[in-house]
């Protein structure tokens, strides 16, 4: 079944592999992010290709592409429960450059939660980069608190990331 969640400006829908080369801009418009993912200022096909992948081996795991009318602003990666932990995480939520601090990220997050919590979630969680202070300010603006710093591997390079997570409203 493939999923479609739908806001009042945009829709997050399931990934479709022929879209991978569309989503790479999307990458690649963030060269910051990528220096700190990766190392380097731009990802390629097959890193991407092979991060879709990996999300799609994951049971509950959806790799979803942001669009906005018919452009495509952004990827989000989401677990529902991870077969790990049994908790909800919003794993990737990147935006095109162009698109960013317009309110996108915002109601894409707000999708994903109300998409967790319909499916009995209790709370929402996600790792961030301790380097990356746009994207630390932004969950904290959404009400994310952190619980813990671990030293993962992401993307290319191992490194301090913080956990944050979020209590849900019940679906009612």
């Amino acid at each position: 079944m493939s999923l479609l969640l739908s806001g009042e400006s945009i829709e997050l829908r399931e990934t479709q592999r022929s879209e991978l080369s569309a989503l790479l801009d999307v990458y690649n418009s963030n060269p910051g992010y990528n220096r700190l993912r990766h190392g380097s200022d731009a990802v390629t096909l097959t890193e991407v290709a092979a991060e879709y992948d990996s999300t799609l081996d994951i049971p509950t795991g959806h790799w979803l592409t942001v669009a906005a009318g018919d452009r495509i602003i952004g990827v989000m990666h989401i677990i529902v429960s991870n077969p790990a932990d049994r908790k909800s995480w919003i794993s990737v939520l990147l935006l095109h450059a162009d698109f960013q601090r317009k309110g996108y990220g915002r109601e894409a997050v707000r999708l994903a939660e109300a998409y967790f919590a319909q499916a009995g979630g209790l709370h929402v969680h996600h790792g961030v980069m301790a380097l990356n202070e746009p994207a630390l300010l932004f969950w904290g603006k959404l009400g994310y608190e952190q619980y813990r710093q671990v030293h993962a591997p992401v993307g290319r390079l191992m490194q301090p990331v913080l956990l944050v997570a979020k209590w849900l409203q019940p679906f009612s």
